[in-house]
């Protein structure tokens, strides 16, 4: 059986805070003329069935609803996708068979079964049992009937019993019932494709910890490596922080001084409180990281950002962190293993449109239902909210205890309004995450540093701080651009990971104990 690999459409990109998808970050064309290229990324195939029964249905009508659910899926594929379709529904279990192995080879990653019409049982068991030896994202896609005269198709039943069949041979499935053409479908078969892209891209991919491991004390930043190839596929490498600093010393210093020049004389800088030494040392170990990075195919870096840049290099790395993330790079600060790979899945689930950012939940406003998120400075700057400037300066927590042993350079600004989740993998083993929907609105900077207010949508503020309290969860929080929790639910369900639930609102609680099996 032939199997085709259809024309790919144009990319119709998801609406993220497009305002700030336009943006790039302060000095960011001038360190991509120092570094290397960013890797191209390779196309991830998913597969298409329909399945029937001519036997007893209105075949010719199936064939021509299967054609208009082919369009349709391609449609919706990003540009680094490749649809693998057969050019008319099948309906026997050795039909099926052949499909799916063909597919197989050709490395396809995750399968759409269009439900053509009602099926035959052993058909449905040669699927289930195919996917119980080769595991993948399945989604199940049926529709409604043409009502009037004879049931032509049954698409309902049918795909009742092909679930029916795949739960009890402890198949995963994903399922969306919608008629051809919807808005909401496109949505759903579009969460589709990227949460299968997302997870194809990470099997195998390589997270870099530059400073070895976490800062001290925070041990809710060391995550179980060996969980997290179990669920996300990722490995973890870790380099010490002098081989990247010595990395950087390939820049001429004439380059890295002009980055500096148009960092401090950029129009968006109100304010350069930085020495120039560390100015100098921060933007060189922005290009280091970046180009280590680049040439060591790492999808995201955890930096141990102190104590060691503290007393031995006498910079902080925020604002280094800050601008290689200007890159499209995910780098969390204080070496915040989950909060890595927390970033890394929103960037990969976006195609790279989510810009997530390392925060504190820093405030609880219960009476106006509002939650402040803070950090220190190292927040990417195509997130500086529009209107307003940036300053350069030495870390605020530094100054706390004496301004004259504090360090540069960090990038202190407000993070721009719109839609917004929050979410985190949890300590140890990345195998639950709490996340929640709101949006950033207008506030004051209540301290200085990257802040944002964020209003939540579906749960009181109260509750989520409660629900952090009970279950002892972890002290940071990435910000993704956008409502794509449910994105990131599909994506658990897939990685096996549990998607914790909220208590109910209030400001006293009692534990929960979290669980620590994986």
């Amino acid at each position: 059986m032939a199997t085709d690999v259809l024309e790919k459409p144009v990319l119709k990109p998801k609406d993220l805070n497009l305002d700030i998808l336009q943006r790039k970050g302060v000095v960011a064309e001038e360190m991509e003329k120092l570094i290397c290229k960013a890797p191209e990324k390779k196309d991830v195939k998913i597969g298409l069935i329909g399945i029937g029964f001519e036997l007893h249905f209105d075949w010719k009508k199936a064939k021509e609803s299967y054609t208009e659910a082919t369009e349709q899926i391609k449609s919706v594929f990003g540009s680094n996708n490749q649809l693998l379709a057969l050019k008319e529904p099948i309906q026997t279990k050795k039909a099926v068979l052949e499909a799916l192995n063909n597919f197989k080879t050709e490395d396809m990653s995750g399968l759409i079964i269009y439900q053509a019409s009602y099926i035959a049982g052993d058909l449905a068991l040669a699927i289930g049992n195919w996917l119980r030896e080769n595991k993948m994202p399945l989604l199940s896609w049926s529709h409604d009937e043409v009502t009037g005269g004879r049931l032509t198709a049954n698409r309902l039943c049918g795909q009742n019993f092909l679930l029916n069949i795949l739960n009890s041979l402890e198949v995963k499935y994903s399922w969306v019932f919608d008629r051809p053409k919807s808005k909401q479908l496109d949505l759903i078969l579009d969460k589709f494709i990227r949460v299968v892209s997302a997870k194809k891209r990470m099997q195998h991919a390589t997270i870099l910890m530059v400073g070895g491991m976490r800062v001290p004390g925070f041990y809710d930043c060391e995550l179980n490596e060996m969980s997290i190839s179990k669920h996300l596929g990722l490995a973890v490498d870790r380099v010490d922080i002098e081989t990247v600093w010595k990395h950087g010393e390939q820049f001429k210093n004439e380059d890295v001084d002009a980055i500096v020049q148009k960092l401090i004389n950029s129009k968006l800088c109100k304010y350069q409180g930085v020495s120039k030494r560390e100015l100098f040392l921060s933007v060189r170990f922005s290009l280091a990281i970046a180009n280590y990075a680049r040439e060591g195919d790492y999808i995201g870096i955890a930096l141990k950002n102190w104590p060691e840049l503290f007393d031995n290099y006498q910079i902080a790395g925020d604002g280094a962190g800050a601008l290689v993330q200007d890159l499209g790079i995910p780098v969390a600060d204080e070496s915040d293993m989950g909060a890595l790979i927390t970033m890394v899945t929103m960037n990969e689930i976006s195609n790279g449109n989510s810009l997530p950012t390392l925060t504190d939940m820093s405030i609880l406003n219960d009476k106006e239902n509002k939650l402040g998120m803070w950090h220190c400075g190292g927040s990417s700057t195509r997130l500086m909210r529009k209107g307003t400037k940036f300053e350069i300066r030495n870390h605020s927590i530094l100054d706390n205890y004496d301004e004259e042993q504090s360090y540069g350079m960090l990038l202190e600004f407000l993070l721009e309004k719109g839609d917004i989740t929050i979410a985190k993998y949890q300590y140890p083993h990345a195998s639950s995450m709490l996340s929640f929907e709101g949006e950033i609105i207008d506030s004051p900077m209540r301290f200085r540093g990257a802040y944002g207010e964020v209003s939540p949508k579906n749960e009181k503020a109260s509750a989520i701080v409660g629900t952090i309290l009970s279950n002892g969860l972890d002290h940071h929080w990435i910000i993704g651009r956008g409502h794509i929790q449910e994105d990131l639910k599909e994506f658990n369900h897939w990685a096996n990971i549990e998607n914790l639930e909220f208590v109910i609102p209030g400001t006293t609680g009692r534990s929960i104990q979290k669980k620590l099996n994986y």
